[in-house]
């Protein structure tokens, strides 16, 4: 059997059980699904990718940023690092993932400024986020956009990866979005983003497994 085989049947030889959790974000328990414990599996976003988010959402040294779905806390380092934001806030299912950022976050000294919450980000309140940062799916932003219209306040800003959020309006009027490479960003303000659009034919098409092929794509 080869290791391709191997993976796809749920493990290599020789690895833990917990392989798949540790490696890919994947939980036994929570699963990536579509209800609201899960929204997407765990697909780092490249660095480079994370500094043009930054960059094109302007933050500095005022802002709070909240991410959701941290992952491994990339984009909240790269803030508070780079960025010199105020504070940054990252949500995630995975504890594993959350024990690792937050080992991290102590040996870095950082815990002033950078926090990651084990938990449903759907049941967080976000109204203190001046940024927004995401890398779901469209049918995951589209459950989040009820809650940004009701919880972020003005002159917030979204920035999501890949993913738009069907019957917003970007503040990129052009194109709608941002082209970096392969990836793709799509830039929001409040309230501006809420000047709905005509409903579009959605290109995207995106489950779980058409995003994975995406990033297997991009090798």
């Amino acid at each position: 059997m080869s290791m391709t085989e191997e993976v796809m049947m749920g493990g290599r030889r020789g690895e833990p059980d917990d392989y798949d959790s540790r490696i890919s974000g994947w939980h036994n328990s929570l699963g990536w699904g579509d209800g609201t414990e899960s929204v997407a599996p765990y697909v780092p976003t490249p660095v480079n990718v994370v500094r043009q988010m930054l960059i094109i959402a302007e933050v500095g040294p005022s802002d709070v940023l909240y991410d959701l779905g941290c992952g491994d806390g990339r984009i909240l380092f790269t803030a508070v690092e780079e960025f010199d934001i105020s504070r940054a806030v990252g949500f995630e299912l995975n504890p594993r993932m959350v024990e690792s950022t937050r080992l991290k976050i102590e040996d870095k000294g950082l815990g002033g400024r950078i926090k990651v919450v084990e938990g449903n980000f759907f049941e967080e309140d976000l109204s203190g986020a001046s940024v927004v940062t995401l890398y779901l799916t469209t049918s995951g932003n589209a459950k989040l956009r009820p809650k940004f219209h009701d919880e972020l306040r003005s002159g917030a800003r979204i920035v999501s990866h890949d993913f738009p959020i069907v019957d917003w309006v970007t503040a990129k009027h052009d194109q709608g979005y941002y082209q970096v490479g392969s990836h793709k960003i799509y830039f929001y303000r409040i309230p501006q983003a809420y000047n709905m659009k005509p409903p579009e034919k959605n290109d995207d098409k995106e489950d779980r497994w058409d995003r994975l092929k995406r990033l297997f794509d991009r090798g």
